[in-house]
């Protein structure tokens, strides 16, 4: 019961996600903006939804979470997803995305990293509209997005639509566990100097991934991004948001080299993956709103089973 629930429920995710590439396709890049800005604020005010998104806020970081931080995770979802549409219709040349994603003084790190010609591994969370960055990113440093393949042809299909439009290369993820003709074709990217976007906040299957502690819980990450930085001693860059206005996001950069363990591989990618977790979760601490994630079906069950564990309040 429990397994049909969850199929019919993915069902009508993409039947909706169908219907409404259909209906949109012959409006405006502003019309596309309005009608789904509206219809994402209208499902912040959905009690379900919000005390969902509060609730999950609250079990990551207790009860220190800025005020507004639900309704504003609402708007940056809502212009999240009217960019998106307007990209994959119009493409990222004619969408606004370009002249309201802005790089701040801290892009220089970007930069030198790419001139030390050893490619260059953006590791980000997935913070609302982190692809649409990427492909402003792609306009300065030609760059690679590392992205899950898709469980049917027709989805599949639609997301090669979606990355052509970006104007990004894709490096495809695997369906099962990594093997050697996959990290060479990561590493093939960063050999080429490019630069390489993984995003590790996805949680795996236990006895997989790497083990991490993160919002006060172990947990287990993919450490692809930091293994393959160690493989080719190139240098990491870590991209986190601010907002100048609901149509205005600013991108800071902090650059890190990836630590070396001599002889300790395995140790190395723990202690890197780690690294980065504190980082983003003292970035998103100060700044909630902007993770996609607090939805997630699965990230919700870890926080809610982590509650339980260790009688979080």
């Amino acid at each position: 019961m429990k397994v049909s629930a969850i199929r019919l429920g993915r069902a009508l995710t993409q039947l909706a996600i169908r219907q409404t590439i259909r209906a949109t396709a012959r409006l405006s890049i502003e019309q596309q903006h309005r009608a789904v800005r509206s219809s994402v604020e209208f499902a912040g005010v959905i009690p379900v939804l919000r005390r969902r998104v509060r609730e999950n806020m609250r079990l990551a970081f207790g009860s220190a979470v800025p005020a507004r931080s639900d309704s504003l995770y609402f708007r940056r979802l809502g212009w999240f997803l009217g960019n998106t549409l307007s990209t994959f219709h119009h493409g990222v040349e004619s969408a606004p995305i370009l002249d309201e994603v802005k790089f701040d003084e801290t892009v220089e790190l970007l930069d030198d990293a790419v001139a030390q010609r050893r490619g260059v591994v953006i590791v980000s969370p997935h913070w609302s509209g982190h692809e649409l960055v990427a492909a402003a990113v792609n306009r300065r440093h030609p760059m690679a997005l590392l992205v899950r393949q898709a469980p049917t042809g027709e989805r599949m299909k639609r997301k090669l639509q979606w990355y052509n439009a970006l104007g990004t290369e894709i490096v495809l993820r695997p369906t099962q566990a990594s093997t050697i003709k996959d990290a060479v074709a990561y590493l093939n990217i960063l050999k080429k100097r490019k630069v390489l976007c993984i995003t590790p906040d996805l949680l795996t299957d236990s006895g997989q991934g790497v083990e991490v502690q993160i919002f006060g819980r172990a947990a287990r990450l993919h450490g692809g991004a930091f293994a393959i930085a160690i493989a080719a001693r190139s240098p990491m860059l870590r991209p986190y948001f601010s907002w100048q206005s609901d149509s205005c996001v600013v991108v800071r950069w902090e650059y890190v080299a990836p630590s070396q363990e001599a002889g300790d591989r395995a140790g190395a990618i723990r202690a890197n993956a780690q690294d980065w977790c504190v980082w983003f979760e003292d970035k998103l601490r100060a700044n909630p709103e902007n993770w996609l994630f607090w939805l997630d079906k699965r990230w919700s069950r870890f926080l809610r089973a982590g509650s339980n564990a260790s009688g979080t309040a």
